[in-house]
């Protein structure tokens, strides 16, 4: 296979797993718009014509009884799909900074262009480079799920220490201000769900909740065109495409979607290098017991 045929395969590998998409890509994800509508202040899956996997955190109970906020703390998928009833839907939700997990080729393929309410955005110029450990697994005739599982709780393990900067800008911001705030990646479910996994740990809810709520994307996602071929599709990106349309059911919902021992790795990691999740917020995110006292005052009712 020639290195630019493999380079392109590789390209759309990484793009699948973390959830980028054809700007042609249908602007509407038929779960949010199916999200059960309630109280504006109080529905965990946005109901946006054009959202990606875009959630309330609030709602769940910490592990003392109280409750996280509704309105204060949102995460996303990409912001580039959503339309002007989308913007008038959270104009009251008044988000006013939105934490960009992606990297710098992903922000330049999918710009956010945000429209809503004055906010600031933090961001990080950076690349994914997952290219050469999907080059092994795709070197295998016969890779299974399993493969693809354990190549992302290795990528999950490296993920900790490359976002570990962003989560602590995240974490300072959220002392610093009171003001709602939006973070998100491309699909929402990787270093968004790590983020949302220590934000949710932080405010002392309990693990097994956090397990969920990481866990929810594979609802919110199920049925979403991840990837999607543009109309104007060489026949290199077609070949390419079909390659990706012919991999097993399994192994192409196990790219689009997350498994529990992805999150469970990136634990492990935090534990190995902090001792706890925990510690890991309190030593390597900098938040000492004052600021996360801080925090649940701010966020928990």
């Amino acid at each position: 296979m020639h290195n630019k045929w493999m380079n392109g395969i590789l390209a759309i590998a990484v793009a699948t797993t973390l959830g980028a998409c054809s700007a042609t890509a249908p602007i509407a994800d038929k779960v949010q718009t199916a999200a059960v509508q309630s109280d504006v202040q109080q529905v965990r899956v946005l109901p946006l014509e054009g959202g990606r996997n875009f959630r309330d955190l609030g709602g769940y109970e910490t592990t003392d009884g109280k409750t996280v906020k509704w309105g204060k703390l949102y995460r996303s998928g990409i912001l580039t799909n959503l339309t002007a009833d989308d913007y008038a839907y959270l104009r009251d939700r008044e988000i006013a900074t939105i934490v960009d997990f992606r990297s710098t080729s992903e922000r330049s393929n999918e710009p956010d262009n945000w429209r809503g309410s004055s906010a600031i955005t933090l961001e990080w110029d950076y690349e994914m480079n997952w290219e050469q450990d999907f080059a092994k697994l795709f070197s295998r005739p016969d890779f299974s799920k399993q493969d693809l599982v354990e190549l992302m709780d290795k990528g999950y393990t490296d993920l900790v220490k490359q976002q570990t900067p962003a989560y602590r800008a995240m974490f300072q911001k959220l002392i610093e201000s009171e003001d709602p705030l939006l973070f998100h990646c491309t699909a929402g479910k990787d270093r968004t769900g790590i983020g949302a996994a220590l934000i949710l740990t932080a405010l002392g809810v309990d693990r097994e909740t956090v397990k969920q709520d990481y866990m929810l994307s594979n609802k919110t996602l199920a049925g979403v065109k991840m990837m999607a071929l543009p109309e104007d599709a060489s026949e290199k990106e077609k070949r390419m495409y079909a390659f990706f349309a012919q991999l097993p059911e399994d192994i192409r919902g196990a790219m689009s979607g997350v498994e529990l021992s992805w999150l469970e790795s990136a634990f492990d990691e935090m534990a190995r290098q902090h001792g706890s999740v925990e510690g890991y917020i309190e030593h390597a995110l900098d938040v000492d017991p004052q600021e996360l006292a801080l925090l649940r005052t701010r966020l928990l009712q």
